[in-house]
């Protein structure tokens, strides 16, 4: 299984100027610096949490399930834009949309192949299954929940304050305490 980013967000849920300020910096001397870390910051919450924040496309390739049930990474779903069949020859085929159903009031969503549908009906001998989707919160930072937002500024005052050291500090608990809610858990 592989989860391809198909671009980077178009904004960071913060922005500069607003780090900055959290941050007490004046001069633009570390600018550049800053807007690295707000991305490191935004990824590693990401990552912690398992979603998505910013609205971006993604392709995620899986082996095609035994059953007819595909959970989709990085939740939360927007859209599903392509579901392909692709087999060892490069040979690749769309499933119609008419023949499968999302399911976003799960979380993460689902993607269904209806019941009279099975997956050896468009592609007979296959490997790999890809679908093309959209996921986050919205397209602004606003979009994006508040204690989220709030442990990325957490994290990336953590990083700026220890960016000389070798080894880091563990990430402030108040992170963790920030982000539980929103983590998925499987079990």
């Amino acid at each position: 299984m592989s989860l391809i980013d198909l671009a980077a967000p178009a904004v960071e849920p913060i922005d500069l100027a607003y780090a900055k300020i959290f941050l007490r910096i004046d001069g633009a001397d570390e600018d550049t610096l800053i807007e690295t870390l707000i991305k490191t910051a935004r990824h590693r919450v990401e990552n912690m949490i398992g979603r998505t924040l910013i609205s971006r496309s993604f392709v995620y390739r899986c082996t095609v399930p035994s059953g007819k049930c595909i959970v989709l990474p990085r939740p939360p779903l927007l859209s599903v834009t392509r579901l392909t069949l692709v087999a060892e020859n490069d040979q690749a085929v769309d499933v119609p949309v008419s023949d499968y159903s999302v399911t976003k009031r799960r979380d993460p969503a689902q993607i269904n192949l209806k019941p009279h549908k099975n997956w050896t009906d468009y592609l007979v001998e296959f490997v790999t299954l890809e679908v093309e989707f959209t996921a986050g919160y919205g397209d602004t930072p606003d979009d994006i929940p508040l204690p989220i937002r709030q442990a990325i500024l957490l994290l990336l005052a953590h990083s700026y304050e220890f960016r000389e050291m070798s080894e880091s500090p563990a990430v402030p608990i108040m992170v963790d305490a920030l982000l539980a809610p929103y983590r998925l858990v499987q079990l």
